[in-house]
């Protein structure tokens, strides 16, 4: 019974935590916290912007939808917001609209719909 008794006691110790990682536990705790906090503000703040550019309010971020028209199977782009056929959406990316809207947002702007960039073009 003593023997018995001992060994509960070492199993006990064995399961039981130090200091030290306890303390290391609640760091990470901590940290991982932090991250999520950060994430969660970058995510609103990326979603105000967004909205704003779009000028819904940041409602919209549906990368792909379905059309009731009939039309099928549709893709929008979420730098320029047009809606694009499957076949639409891969030229869109090699087209110069797309091209002017990625470097305004590189350089934190809002893009532009078609008809402002063909209005752009036509000047140039």
């Amino acid at each position: 019974a003593v023997q018995q008794m001992s060994m509960r006691k070492k199993n006990k110790r064995a399961q039981k935590k130090s200091k030290k990682a306890k303390r290391r536990e609640k760091e990470e705790t901590s940290l991982r916290q932090e991250r999520i906090q950060a994430e969660k503000v970058r995510r609103e703040e990326r979603e105000l912007r967004v909205g704003h550019q779009r000028g819904d309010g940041g409602t919209g971020t549906c990368i792909s939808t379905i059309e009731d028209r009939g039309s099928g199977f549709r893709k929008s782009c979420n730098t320029c917001g047009g809606s694009f056929t499957p076949a639409e959406y891969r030229a869109h990316f090699r087209s110069d609209w797309h091209r002017y809207n990625m470097k305004l947002k590189l350089q934190g702007l809002a893009a532009i719909d078609e008809k402002e960039f063909l209005m752009c073009e036509e000047v140039l």
